[in-house]
């Protein structure tokens, strides 16, 4: 039998959704910080899923992609709960940016990037460590699962794609730098709970959720665990997570609805609700994944015949940096491999180091299924 489920001040009955918002202080002209989040209690027993965006306010497509695949859960058919953290912090996309976006990809109260001061803290802390404390107390700590979401920023728009944590199974390799105290559980306790044999089913886990997520590209990267980021901290508190990028540009086109099918294919995977998932043709996973940057700043003029979701071949021009005034080409883009366009610029203007292109080296392949 489920349970009632509180969250803040919110309560919700079994069968039901609720809505909320965490407070976490004031500003100094008086301002209230509040984070908003949204509560599925399922009818049915089941697991627990965290379905978070926008820690970053330039990346704001996942709260739109959370909001419409929660539209087509009812409660009273849900097996589990599903907690939503749809601005995970809002004032990042409150305060715009001039350079890549309507939004900033840090706290601009403290310059903090909330996706570095995991599980936060509430003893002389600054206010994006406050907001993760509050996020990891109430709502991220009571989970089984996380989907950390992002997207192509304000300058690109981009297909669904899972960037699960791959990490040494060798827990004296596993962890960079120094290890985060968990909620409830001190560093020496985290440290005991980190065996081979942890971290082994761990990975697996994750590698599980990133295809059943059922994205077109999926990129596995061995890196070791950084604990102040909301995956790792997950990780080696036992909470499965999978980081995710779907959509961008500030546009409402069908990389959304892509998001938003690849995260209920992520709930029928868990059991949740029923249904088959809705996967691509075919899906890939590789090792090498291409964030192509410009070097040169100018108007980014895209080339004929580039387009989202398609494939490239090593040397083909993708586009070109051009002076806005005399029209002198000062970069000329080109894949550096064959692959798939898994991201693209949507935005002219641009700077040094500016998002043109994420390219899934298909010459890199590990594991691939055709899905009919």
């Amino acid at each position: 039998m489920a349970d009632v489920i509180q969250v803040g001040e919110t309560k919700v009955q079994p069968g039901e959704r609720g809505f909320g918002y965490l407070h976490v202080g004031y500003l100094a002209g008086g301002t209230e910080v509040r984070i908003p989040y949204q509560i599925l209690n399922g009818a049915g027993d089941g697991p627990t899923l965290c379905l978070e965006s926008t820690m970053h306010g330039w990346e704001p497509m996942g709260a739109e992609i959370i909001r419409r695949a929660m539209l087509e859960i009812d409660p009273q058919q849900l097996n589990g709960v599903v907690m939503c953290i749809p601005l995970a912090s809002p004032m990042t996309i409150e305060f715009g940016g001039t350079i890549e976006s309507a939004g900033l990809r840090v706290n601009p109260v403290d310059m903090l990037d909330m996706n570095r001061v995991w599980p936060g803290k509430d003893v002389n802390a600054w206010l994006t460590e406050q907001m993760a404390h509050a996020l990891w107390t109430n709502i991220i700590s009571r989970c089984d699962y996380v989907v950390d979401m992002h997207d192509g920023t304000g300058s690109s728009d981009e297909l669904p794609v899972a960037f699960p944590q791959a990490f040494p199974t060798d827990p004296a390799l596993a962890i960079s730098g120094e290890l985060a105290d968990g909620i409830g559980t001190d560093a020496s306790d985290i440290s005991n709970q980190i065996t081979s044999e942890f971290l082994t089913d761990m990975k697996e886990k994750i590698r599980e959720m990133a295809m059943a997520f059922g994205a077109p590209v999926t990129w596995w990267r061995e890196r070791p665990i950084n604990p102040s980021m909301l995956s790792g901290q997950c990780a080696i508190n036992g909470i499965v997570p999978l980081v995710v990028e779907a959509g961008g540009g500030g546009m409402i086109d069908f990389t959304v609805d892509q998001g938003a099918d690849c995260l209920l294919n992520i709930l029928k995977h868990l059991k949740m609700i029923e249904g088959e998932p809705k996967l691509p043709e075919r899906q890939v996973m590789v090792e090498n994944y291409i964030v192509y940057r410009s070097l040169s700043g100018g108007f980014y003029i895209q080339a004929e015949g580039i387009k989202l979701g398609g494939m490239v071949k090593k040397g083909q021009v993708l586009g070109r940096v051009i002076d806005p005034l005399t029209s002198e080409v000062r970069e000329t883009c080109t894949s550096p491999v064959d692959g798939l366009l898994v991201s693209r610029r949507v935005r002219m203007p641009i700077n040094p180091g500016g998002y043109i292109a994420h390219i899934a080296d298909f010459d890199s392949i590990i594991w691939e299924r055709e899905n009919g």
